[in-house]
């Protein structure tokens, strides 16, 4: 009996001290679950040895914007100066290239990565009094687009500019085509791509305000997949006797079709003769090759964050960056 008694004894003694055993490990876990969280949040923060030559600190990091289409060269800034991704400065979504340089001229941003402005930004520059610097970083060309299954390959550009100045052609029969309805899609006047069109193809002209009416489409990749399927009357209409025409960014068609494919349904036409590859914007025999620019406003001190982040742009280590996320370096000096 009293064996039992002691038995019984010991084995509340061995629960207890289990369960303080227990607590002090719960208390132990959650501490350690708490205390990593600041520290945990301040690396997140620690900058490259490139932030350090450059002389770029998370304190003084700029404040960097642009387009739709060079979102991916914020990202490989960011990723150059940090040393992880969950910083705090790392960018999730581009205000489009319109916003981008109003907010610079306003002095909301210090850099921004974009396409050569419009005439109307460069007006609303010169009425604020702010005068910008624009650093070429990356080669980018206009191309037109067409479904798949058009058979025209060419367009000129007294082509566009009947097209969507005057809406003077109607039928692709007269652009080499198929006897169908021409239908000429276009892009809202704060996207990166009517920048191009309007500063390569429109030059100052209005586009026909039928189109811009009838027509528009607000996003990149919505241009892509309204060209491509546009003929077929969507997902309630039913298919018409059209193909559609519209205009988009090279590298951007070239990225959304190994990320969705969609440019598998579409043609590139080639403009006056020339097809646009890598190489014909290289050596600048396509017609319709600009380029993306860093810009920023003279007024930026010298010693700016910004002004290093450029120099590191022109660098072997940016230009290798910028090939990186798909893009071709300008081999311009800055």
């Amino acid at each position: 009996m009293k064996t039992m008694r002691k038995s019984v004894i010991v084995i509340l003694l061995l629960i207890i001290s289990l369960s303080l055993i227990s607590c002090q490990e719960d208390r132990d876990v959650a501490e350690t679950r708490e205390l990593p969280t600041s520290e945990t949040h301040s690396s997140n923060n620690a900058m490259s040895s490139i932030a350090e030559d450059y002389n770029i600190s998370h304190e003084n990091y700029p404040r960097i914007d642009g387009s739709t289409s060079t979102l991916s060269i914020v990202k490989a800034i960011n990723r150059a100066m940090y040393k992880y991704m969950e910083n705090d400065n790392f960018p999730k979504s581009a205000s489009k290239t319109v916003p981008s340089y109003k907010m610079l001229i306003n002095g909301d941003v210090d850099l921004i990565i974009v396409p050569y402005p419009s005439s109307d930004i460069l007006s609303l520059a010169d009425e604020k009094k702010v005068e910008l610097e624009f650093y070429p970083i990356a080669l980018e060309s206009l191309v037109f687009i067409t479904p798949i299954e058009n058979e025209a390959d060419n367009i000129t550009e007294d082509q566009v500019r009947q097209i969507y100045i005057d809406y003077g052609i109607k039928n692709w029969s007269e652009l080499g085509g198929p006897n169908r309805e021409l239908v000429p899609i276009c892009r809202n006047a704060d996207s990166g791509s009517q920048s191009q069109m309007d500063n390569l193809i429109l030059k100052g002209e209005d586009m026909h305000p039928d189109i811009q009416k009838n027509y528009v489409e607000l996003t990149m990749e919505g241009m892509l997949e309204l060209v491509a399927f546009y003929h077929n009357g969507g997902l309630d209409g039913s298919p018409t006797d059209s193909y559609a025409l519209g205009y988009t960014l090279y590298t951007y068609l070239e990225h959304m079709g190994e990320v969705t494919g969609i440019d598998e349904r579409l043609k590139v036409l080639s403009y006056e003769g020339v097809a646009p590859t890598e190489e014909n914007m290289a050596n600048g025999s396509y017609p319709l090759t600009d380029g993306y620019y860093a810009v920023i406003r003279s007024d930026l001190p010298q010693n700016h964050s910004a002004r290093n982040i450029i120099q590191w742009l022109n660098s072997k280590g940016g230009k290798e960056a910028i090939r990186k996320v798909g893009l071709i370096p300008s081999e311009k000096e800055l």
